[in-house]
């Protein structure tokens, strides 16, 4: 799997900028960023963690089942019983009531059942924001090369309003090459979607903090 660095010296490639010329590493790093948040919201990781109940307790602080930086939580199975899982699995009604609390809409809750919680979390790639892996598979970090370039160029279409340029049309050339590489990139996205995930508007965010 590629690094940051090895992503952004693509990224200048296709920009035809391979010496840095007109975007810094860190301009290329932040659009990498904006892209795999879009890419991570449409094709999360998803993971699941397992806390112990205490007893007559429905309120939980997802904080300490180790998830970090989740996007959504999506079921919520208890009892849960690792050595054993229940069949069919338990699913209960549950909400959060803030971006670190769940709450179990259930009758009961009894001391040392397990409660299984299963989230979506964004992808990582070695050299940003502090990730030492990249999680990305070779199709999503061409996407991610594609749409980062993309959002380079918009960045670049508006600075270059009002600044000397080789033509006065540069402004709206480089708007109009972003937003094809974004274009792109959002179309064969959206391919990739499983047809079964459900909409944004349907799922419970938690936190989209990088």
């Amino acid at each position: 799997m590629s690094t940051l660095a090895e992503l952004t010296t693509n990224i200048a490639a296709d920009l035809k900028d391979a010496g840095n010329v007109t975007w810094s590493p860190e301009e290329l790093a932040r659009a990498v960023r904006w892209t795999l948040l879009e890419l991570s919201r449409t094709l999360p990781r998803h993971a699941s963690a397992v806390l112990t109940a205490s007893e007559d307790v429905r309120e939980y602080a997802l904080s300490t089942t180790g998830i970090m930086h989740a996007l959504y939580v999506v079921e919520v199975w208890h009892p849960y019983t690792a050595g054993d899982p229940e069949y069919p699995p338990r699913a209960v009604p549950w909400r959060l009531l803030d971006d670190d609390t769940l709450y179990l809409d259930v009758d009961t809750v009894s001391q040392g059942e397990g409660i299984r919680i299963f989230y979506a979390h964004p992808h990582t790639i070695d050299g940003l924001d502090d990730a030492t892996a990249t999680t990305l598979t070779s199709e999503q970090e061409e996407l991610v090369c594609i749409g980062a370039a993309g959002y380079a160029a918009l960045q670049r279409a508006q600075e270059a309003i009002g600044q000397v340029n080789v033509t006065s049309e540069a402004p709206r050339l480089w708007r109009q090459w972003g937003e094809q590489r974004l274009a792109e990139f959002r179309r064969r996205l959206k391919a990739l979607a499983p047809s079964q995930a459900p909409s944004l508007d349907t799922r419970i965010t938690w936190s989209t903090q990088q």
